[in-house]
C-alpha cells in the first residue's frame, strides 16, 4: 500500500484525469450496448423445472413472455365481445412484439367470471421477459388501458408489466447522496471535506451503474439488481472514503505534510478499506457456490459496485485529497473545531470508561436485546411474493385484485399438474388422480385431464383457493407431491410432476433454504479464519462470528416483523407475506463484509493501542474513544443511504433496504459501541491468547 499511495500521489492529475475517463468510456459504451437485465431463472433437478421441460416441448407459445389483460365491468353489467373484441383487435396490430391475442370469448378459453362481470385476455409476446424492451411493453399497457371508460377498467398483469413499471433508482440515489451529505457537513465540519468524498461516490456510482448493464449481456442479471448494486456502492462508497479522509485529516492536523498525509491514509485506512472490500467481493462471489443462476448476476453486480468503490477510495480520492491539501477544511461551519479531538477526553471516552465498569451487565444486557430482536426470525417463511403486494395504484394490484375478485384468490397461480405416459400405459390412475385433486379441500377448480396429440402428456390444472404466496398454497403443493399423487398413481407407470409458476417458486425457496446453513456455514468460517490470521487471537474471531449472526439475526428479525407479519405495512404501503427466497442469502453475504468493516476498524485500533502500552483495559478504552465517533458517523452515513431505498415502491428493494439499515444499526450502536468494548475488557489479556503451534503456522497479516 505505501508503494500504491507513493504513485498516487505523484500521479495525481492522472489518476484523476484516467477515472474520469473510464466514466465517460464506460457510459458511454453501455448507452450504445444497452442492457438485458431478466428475472428469469432455472432449477435443475427439481419437479416443476421436469414439469416445465416436458410442457415446452408441446406448448410452444409458453416458451414466450405473456400478459394477461384483465376487463371488469364498473357497472356490474356483463362483459361483451362488442366491448372487449376492439381491444383485442388493436393488440393483435402491435406485431412483432405480440405473436397471439386469446379472447376472453375464445373456445375453451375459461377466461370469464361466473357472473360475467370480469374477464381476461392472454397476450403472448415474442420473447421471453429479457428480450422485449420496457417501451414495447408501455406502449401494449397504453393501447390497452385507452379503451378504458365509464363502463369498462382494463389493466394489465405479467412479469413484463411489472418490470417495465418498476421504480427507477435515480431517485433513491439523489435522497441518499443529500442525506450523507448533510451528515459528512455535520462530521467534518467543512464543505471542501465533505463535497470530495461525495464526488468520488458519484464517480464510481456512474461507472458500477453502467458497468452492471453491460455484464446483464454476459449474466443473466435481475431487474432490481441495478439498483441494490446503487444501494450497497453508495453504502460503502462513502462509508471508505470516510476513514480515509479523517486519517488524513488527523496526520494535517498533527503537522504532517500533505504528501505524508496521503501516503499514511493510503497505508493505514486504505488497508482496512483494501481488506474490507475484498472480504465482501469474496462473500458476494461465494454466491456461486449456491448453484442457483438467479443468483449469479445479482452476485456480480454487488461485488462490481464494491469493487468500482474501494478502487476509488484508495486511489482517486486520495489523489483528489493530494490536490486539495491544506484546503480540505476550506468553508468550515461557524464554531467548528478544525483539530481532531483529544482521545482521552470528550463523550467516546467516557462512554467507554462507563463501559468498562461494569462489563458484565453491558454485555448481557446487549446480549438478552439482540436475542430478543432474533426471535421473530425463528419463524421467517420464505417465498415469492405475488403481485398482491404491488403498489396500490399499480396496474398489476389492480389486475390481480380484480381476477381474485372475478375468479378467486388462486387464479393467478395455477398449478399444472404433468403426467408422462409412456405408449400402452393404462390410463385409469389418472382418472383416480383427478377424482383426487377434485376433493382436496385447498382446491377450488380442477380441470379435467387434457392429452396432447400424440398422448404421451396429460395435463391438468389445479386453482388453488389460496393466493400464490400462501402458505396454504405450499402446503398443497407439498401434499399434492407427497400424497395425494402418490396414492392415486400407485404403482403405475405414468410419472406425474406438479409444475406450474407458482411450484417453481415454491422449489426455488426450497433450494435456497436447503443450501443456507452450508452457505452460512462457510462464510463464517472464513471470518474466523481471516481474522484470526489479522488479529493473531482465537476469541476475537470468535466474538465476531458472534456478533455477525447476532446483527444480522436480529435484522431477519425486523424483516419478518415488517413484510411477514406486516407491522409498520400501513407506513410503506406493503401487506404481510413471504420474505423473498433468495434474501437470506444475499443479505448474509452483504452484511459479512459490511461487519467486517467496523470490526476490523474497532478492533484493530484496539490492537495498536495493547501492543504499544500492554494494558488490555487502557487499550479497549481509547481504541472505543478513537473510533467510535467515525463508526457512528459511517454507520449512520449507510443507513440513511439504505433507508433512502425503501421508499421506491418495489418490495425486494424495501426488504433489502430495510434489512441491511437494521444490521448496520444495530451493528455500529449494540455491538460495536457496547457489546464488543465490553466483552474485550471483560475477557481481558485473554483477548490475544494464541495457542504457539498456531502462531508459528500461521501467516501474519497487518492493518494499521
Amino acid at each position: 500500500m505505501s508503494g500504491l499511495g507513493n504513485f498516487v500521489y505523484k500521479h495525481r492529475k492522472l489518476t484523476a484525469l484516467v477515472w474520469i475517463l473510464l466514466l465517460v468510456g464506460i457510459t458511454t459504451w453501455s448507452q450504445k450496448a444497452g442492457t438485458a437485465y431478466s428475472d428469469s431463472f432455472t432449477l435443475p433437478n427439481t419437479e416443476s423445472t421436469t414439469a416445465l421441460n416436458l410442457l415446452m416441448k408441446y406448448q410452444k407459445q409458453e416458451s414466450g413472455a405473456s400478459i394477461q389483460v384483465v376487463f371488469a365491468s364498473r357497472d356490474g353489467s356483463v362483459l361483451t365481445p362488442g366491448e372487449l373484441d376492439p381491444v383485442v383487435a388493436k393488440l393483435q396490430t402491435l406485431a412483432p412484439t405480440i405473436t397471439q391475442v386469446v379472447s376472453p370469448f375464445a373456445a375453451a378459453a375459461r377466461s370469464i367470471s361466473a357472473d360475467g362481470t370480469v374477464a381476461f385476455a392472454t397476450v403472448y409476446l415474442n420473447g421471453t421477459g429479457r428480450d422485449i424492451p420496457d417501451a414495447a411493453v408501455k406502449t401494449i399497457i397504453k393501447d390497452a388501458q385507452s379503451f378504458q371508460s365509464p363502463k369498462l377498467e382494463v389493466e394489465l398483469l405479467g412479469q413484463v408489466v411489472q418490470q417495465a413499471n418498476q421504480t427507477k433508482p435515480g431517485s433513491s440515489e439523489g435522497i441518499a447522496l443529500l442525506m450523507a451529505a448533510i451528515i459528512l457537513l455535520i462530521t467534518f465540519g467543512s464543505v471542501v471535506a465533505t463535497l470530495v468524498p461525495l464526488f468520488v461516490a458519484v464517480v464510481g456510482l456512474g461507472i458500477l451503474s453502467s458497468g452492471v448493464g453491460l455484464f446483464s449481456h454476459i449474466f443473466s442479471t435481475a431487474q432490481f439488481a441495478p439498483i441494490l448494486a446503487a444501494l450497497v456502492g453508495l453504502g460503502v462508497g462513502i462509508d471508505y472514503a470516510l476513514f480515509i479522509v479523517t486519517r488524513f485529516r488527523q496526520e494535517l492536523h498533527g503537522g504532517a505534510t500533505v504528501e505524508d498525509s496521503v501516503k499514511t491514509a493510503v497505508r493505514t485506512s486504505g488497508r482496512a478499506v483494501l481488506f474490507a472490500g475484498i472480504i465482501v467481493c469474496i462473500a458476494l462471489l461465494g454466491l456461486f457456490t449456491v448453484h442457483v443462476s438467479f443468483l449469479y448476476g445479482v452476485a456480480i453486480a454487488a461485488a462490481l459496485s464494491v469493487l468500482v468503490t474501494m478502487s476509488a477510495a484508495i486511489t482517486l480520492l486520495p489523489a483528489l485529497l493530494g490536490m486539495v491539501g491544506h484546503r480540505i477544511d476550506k468553508f468550515s461551519l461557524p464554531g467548528r473545531r478544525k483539530k481532531t479531538h483529544d482521545i482521552e477526553k470528550g463523550l467516546w471516552a467516557r462512554w467507554s470508561t462507563a463501559v468498562q465498569k461494569r462489563p458484565v451487565r453491558v454485555a448481557l444486557a446487549a446480549a438478552v436485546i439482540l436475542g430478543a430482536l432474533c426471535i421473530p426470525a425463528a419463524s421467517i417463511r420464505l417465498g415469492s411474493a405475488d403481485s398482491g403486494n404491488d403498489a396500490k395504484g399499480t396496474t398489476t394490484r389492480a389486475a390481480y385484485d380484480l381476477l381474485a375478485k372475478g375468479f378467486g384468490a388462486g387464479y393467478s397461480g395455477p398449478l399444472s399438474i404433468v403426467a408422462s405416459v409412456p405408449q400402452g400405459a393404462d390410463q385409469a390412475p389418472l382418472t383416480a388422480l383427478d377424482t383426487a385433486l377434485k376433493s382436496d379441500p385447498d382446491a377450488a377448480t380442477v380441470s379435467p385431464a387434457l392429452p396432447t396429440p400424440d398422448g404421451k402428456l396429460a395435463i391438468i390444472t389445479v386453482f388453488p383457493k389460496s393466493s400464490p404466496e400462501s402458505q396454504a398454497t405450499n402446503d398443497l403443493i407439498s401434499r399434492l407431491r407427497s400424497t395425494t399423487i402418490p396414492s392415486a398413481m400407485g404403482s403405475s407407470a405414468i410419472k406425474v410432476y406438479v409444475g406450474g409458476t407458482t411450484a417453481i417458486f415454491a422449489d426455488f425457496a426450497h433450494v435456497l433454504d436447503s443450501k443456507l446453513p452450508l452457505f452460512i456455514g462457510s462464510v463464517v468460517l472464513l471470518s474466523f479464519i481471516l481474522l484470526m490470521f489479522l488479529f493473531r487471537s482465537l476469541l476475537i474471531p470468535l466474538k465476531a462470528a458472534a456478533m455477525n449472526i447476532l446483527s444480522i439475526g436480529a435484522a431477519f428479525g425486523v424483516l419478518v416483523a415488517v413484510f411477514q407479519w406486516g407491522w409498520g405495512g400501513s407506513l410503506l404501503h406493503i401487506k404481510g407475506g413471504p420474505v423473498e427466497a433468495f434474501l437470506p442469502v444475499m443479505l448474509f453475504a452483504i452484511l459479512f463484509g459490511l461487519s467486517m468493516d467496523y470490526e476490523v476498524f474497532l478492533v484493530s485500533r484496539i490492537q495498536e493501542e495493547y501492543l504499544i502500552s500492554g494494558d488490555n483495559s487502557a487499550a479497549v478504552r481509547r481504541g472505543l474513544a478513537a473510533t467510535g465517533g467515525v463508526i457512528t458517523a459511517a454507520a449512520t452515513i449507510m443507513f440513511s443511504v439504505f433507508a433512502a431505498f425503501v421508499f421506491g415502491g418495489e418490495r425486494v428493494i424495501q426488504e433489502f433496504g430495510i434489512g441491511l439499515a437494521a444490521a448496520v444499526a444495530f451493528d455500529a450502536t449494540i455491538i460495536r459501541s457496547a457489546l464488543v468494548p465490553a466483552l474485550m475488557q471483560w475477557w481481558g489479556r485473554a483477548n490475544w491468547w494464541l495457542p504457539a503451534f498456531l502462531e508459528k503456522r500461521l501467516p501474519k497479516i497487518k492493518v494499521d
